[in-house]
């Protein structure tokens, strides 16, 4: 009888230690899940701030690859669109740089005048019912200290591939090109402006 009893003590001690020992793993299995999902955790946390911070450049690079916001105004029963804007000291780059001649093949070659550069203006001018036409002598581009520049001789654009809008006056159709002004190096606040009779067309450069 003492041997049963033996016996059977020594199996319920077995069992308690068998679900102490369950117990036990239970706790460290669950433990590690909670640190696999907290690394988890961490790691989709990362990954959204990495792919927020390459969202934050692509917008950045694609700002600073942006050359202007095109917008047509209506001014006088014509319709004005600015293009694109470039400042530069020598055509020659901005030719390059724009695709209209190679490095290669680039053999004109124009500077501005010292402290000055130039600002090239890609437009395209619509007439749409006016009475009035289009005489380059009014079209002024203007900085934030009053000065005032006019479009220059800018026959030269064809000899580097550009294209340039007409310099006589425009009286009908659309018309589209470059034009050129030469401006203080460190002129700012740049705005095209043309004053008809009644009205004055006005765009921020």
């Amino acid at each position: 009888m003492k041997i049963s009893k033996l016996i059977f003590g020594a199996g319920i001690a077995g069992a308690l230690i068998a679900a102490a020992g369950c117990g036990a793993e239970s706790k460290t299995t669950e433990d590690n899940s909670a640190v696999v999902k907290e690394e988890t955790t961490g790691q989709d946390e990362n990954t959204t701030e990495q792919a927020e911070e390459e969202a934050a450049e692509d917008d950045s690079a694609a700002d600073e690859a942006a050359t202007f916001d095109s917008e047509t105004i209506s001014v006088a029963g014509w319709n004005f669109t600015v293009e694109d804007v470039q400042k530069s000291t020598s055509l020659e780059n901005v030719s390059v740089e724009l695709g209209y001649t190679g490095v290669e093949t680039s053999n004109f070659k124009k500077e501005a005048s010292d402290g000055k550069t130039f600002c090239l203006v890609k437009m395209k001018i619509e007439k749409d019912g006016s009475k009035e036409s289009i005489d380059w002598s009014n079209m002024k581009v203007t900085d934030g200290e009053g000065n005032e520049y006019t479009r220059m001789e800018d026959e030269f654009l064809s000899e580097i591939g550009m294209a340039r809008m007409p310099g006589n006056t425009i009286n009908f159709g659309t018309n589209e090109g470059w034009i050129v002004f030469e401006i203080n190096k460190d002129a700012e606040d740049l705005k095209l402006n043309y004053k008809f009779n009644e009205d004055e067309y006005s765009c921020n450069l």
